[in-house]
């Protein structure tokens, strides 16, 4: 509040607007609009969210999921409208006739499961290399991120995925209808992506806390400051657990990439610009790397962005719910700091009035 005051602004009108109509707060004639927005932003924030969590908890900073984004998305529009398959679902379509939403849901699917498979072969790279060769896994997923984003952005959708037909495109080939994700709540835009990503949060709960692979995921995080001694005398393949992890983490950040086409854009944008997986790293911070954390961190996220519209056209800049999302993820770590000191300045007490045999005075 003090830094939009200082502005010259209304602090009190700014808040009104961002929480207002973003989507939270039923009621007004708009509420279904910034609703539907507000559940398919934060689809893609969740994936990305989940993405960077379950790689924390195996001690892995995926910072990669911006480029497995962009993998999944790419991958999802080409099977979209890719012709054999395009055309496969497209007869199905019409063949069903009323059941034709079956196809869609099929098509869909394909779409999804190939890219996040692309998605998470991408991250297993990184994987890779850190088991292998030794190359950090921050400086690794960051290569692979430029590598992923011009290759997509300077080639494929300028080059073999543009229409040939248009000396001028938009971006690459539109996905097919059968394609598209299906729309739950008309007239508005909210799709499925929403239950999708919900059954992805349940599924990596479940990984993390119901399987032996989980575990030991977690094992290995517990471990990761310390060596990976303590893991592998327990019997757990630490290098296959690894490069499982980047492989599921990618898959995850590749699942809201094609959330971005199949519901949103239906085409890979030339206009595309590079932040759903960097605000992945701060929704996985601030859910603490829980799953159900990353759901409510996701939707936080979703309601500033989607009501920083409204404070754009009141005339206030929308950077300031960017103030607001890093000061969530300041105070986030300033509490890991703060317990971290806390535990040392508790330590050292202990010791001084506690302190070990050999040092005792003689009787």
């Amino acid at each position: 509040m003090i830094v939009i005051a200082a502005s010259g602004r209304n602090p009190f009108r700014a808040y009104a607007l961002l929480f207002g109509d973003s989507g939270l707060i039923p009621g007004g004639s708009a509420w279904r609009r910034e609703f539907a927005e507000l559940l398919i932003k934060s689809a893609m924030y969740i994936a990305t969210g989940l993405s960077v969590a379950l790689a924390f908890k195996g001690g892995l900073f995926n910072i990669g999921a911006e480029g497995q984004f962009w993998v999944g998305a790419i991958v999802a529009t080409f099977f979209g409208y890719w012709t054999p398959v395009a055309h496969t679902f497209g007869a199905m379509y019409v063949a069903l006739g009323t059941f034709g939403w079956i196809a869609q849901l099929l098509h869909g699917a394909i779409c999804i499961i190939m890219g996040m498979l692309a998605g998470g072969a991408w991250a297993a790279v990184a994987g890779y290399l850190y088991v292998k060769r030794g190359v950090n896994i921050v400086i690794g997923t960051i290569m692979l991120n430029w590598i992923a984003w011009f290759l997509i952005t300077s080639w494929l959708v300028l080059g073999p995925m543009t229409p040939p037909s248009q000396t001028f495109t938009s971006g690459s080939f539109y996905v097919t209808d059968t394609a598209k994700l299906l729309r739950i709540m008309m007239p508005t835009r909210l799709n499925t992506s929403i239950l999708l990503v919900l059954i992805a949060t349940y599924a990596t709960w479940f990984l993390l806390y119901k399987t032996t692979v989980g575990y030991e995921i977690r094992a290995i995080g517990y471990t990761a400051n310390i060596g990976m001694e303590a893991p592998r005398a327990q019997g757990i393949n630490v290098s296959r657990r690894i490069l499982q992890l980047m492989f599921f983490s990618g898959s995850l950040a590749a699942l809201g990439g094609s959330f971005f086409i199949l519901g949103l854009t239906y085409q890979f944008p030339n206009t595309a610009t590079m932040g759903y997986g960097w605000t992945g790293i701060g929704i996985a911070l601030i859910g603490q790397s829980e799953p159900l954390g990353v759901v409510l961190a996701g939707l936080f996220i979703g309601a500033l962005r989607t009501g920083a519209t409204s404070m754009q056209v009141a005339n206030i800049p929308k950077t300031f719910s960017n103030i607001i999302e890093g000061m969530a993820v300041g105070f986030i770590a300033l509490q890991v700091a703060v317990r971290y000191y806390l535990v040392k300045i508790i330590q050292r007490r202990r010791t001084r009035t506690n302190p070990p045999a050999d040092q005792e005075a003689p009787a």
